[in-house]
């Protein structure tokens, strides 16, 4: 009968489980584009189109991979807990992570082959 009542070590698990893939996802845009972060930060400058076109996609990723976090901490709390989040919210991080994620992984992979070109 009681299907939503969750053990303590099940619930240990996801949120470990959360975790790790929430480092992956965070390391990854870092190892794979590790040349376009070079050749941002070598050249760096205060410039508008600069500061967009090579640092707007990393800040994008960074964003995405903040809006889990909220996520990750609130899996299997209880109502009442201190770290719960309603479903709606948490709902609306993992959108808004995913989306901001998602753009500025595909934004770096345009910059990574425009910058490969020259």
């Amino acid at each position: 009968m009681e299907q939503h009542v969750v053990s303590g070590a099940r619930a240990c698990r996801r949120r470990v489980g959360a975790a790790m893939a929430l480092a992956i996802f965070s390391a990854l845009p870092l190892v794979v584009f590790q040349s376009t972060l070079d050749d941002a930060a070598t050249r760096f400058r205060i410039e508008f189109k600069y500061l967009l076109s090579g640092w707007g996609p990393w800040i994008l990723v960074g964003t995405g991979v903040l809006c889990f976090i909220p996520v990750v901490i609130s899996i299997e709390r209880s109502a009442y807990s201190r770290w719960a989040l309603t479903p709606t919210i948490r709902r609306a991080y993992e959108i808004w992570g995913a989306t901001l994620y998602l753009l500025g992984v595909l934004l770096l992979t345009q910059t990574a082959q425009i910058s490969s070109a020259f």
